[in-house]
């Protein structure tokens, strides 16, 4: 693999941890899986990485955050997911800004997380999400991960089951 391929300069996670305030220490220190300084500070300046060491990168981040927010406000954090920490993890195009996540996001991934959001703030999984919806849990598992967007008779569905605003998909 070329330098080209591996190397994708300063990444979102980078500019998180500055809004954050946090450090290559306070992620090491928080995480539970073996993460060492030298890993967060190739992550941070660009270095491709395993979708495992994103993955765990991405919970530690998680973590140190829910520690710094006060108690009331950790409730309302929507966690960060490894493609919002990695420029070159994202195969789709850019369609709008999300301040309040500080990271570039598709409409479809916003979506994806106020559903899973949703979800678990009621305690079911993604199995019995389907089930109550009607819908196989591989369609429900893609609809969360941001592959595809629900029809617009579904998003009507799950947002009255789910108690949440969520709009029309952009094809309807």
């Amino acid at each position: 693999m070329d330098e080209l391929t591996r190397d994708h300069g300063p990444q979102p996670l980078d500019g998180l941890m500055v809004r954050w305030n946090l450090t290559n220490h306070e992620l090491v220190e928080v995480s539970e899986e073996q993460l060492n300084h030298k890993q967060v500070q190739k992550a941070r300046k660009g270095r491709q990485l395993t979708l495992h060491l994103m993955q765990k990168l991405t919970r530690a981040l998680n973590e140190t955050v829910m520690m710094k927010l006060p108690k009331e406000d950790r409730e309302k954090f929507v966690p960060y997911l490894h493609k919002h920490l990695h420029s070159y993890f994202l195969q789709f195009s850019l369609h709008c800004f999300r301040k309040d996540r500080d990271a570039w996001m598709t409409s479809s991934s916003a979506l994806a997380d106020r559903i899973r959001a949703a979800r678990k703030s009621l305690g079911l999984t993604q199995k019995e999400m389907a089930k109550r919806l009607g819908v196989t849990e591989g369609t429900f598992f893609t609809w969360e991960a941001g592959g595809h967007e629900p029809s617009g008779t579904m998003i009507r569905k799950l947002s009255e089951f789910l108690r949440i605003e969520i709009g029309q998909p952009r094809n309807a």
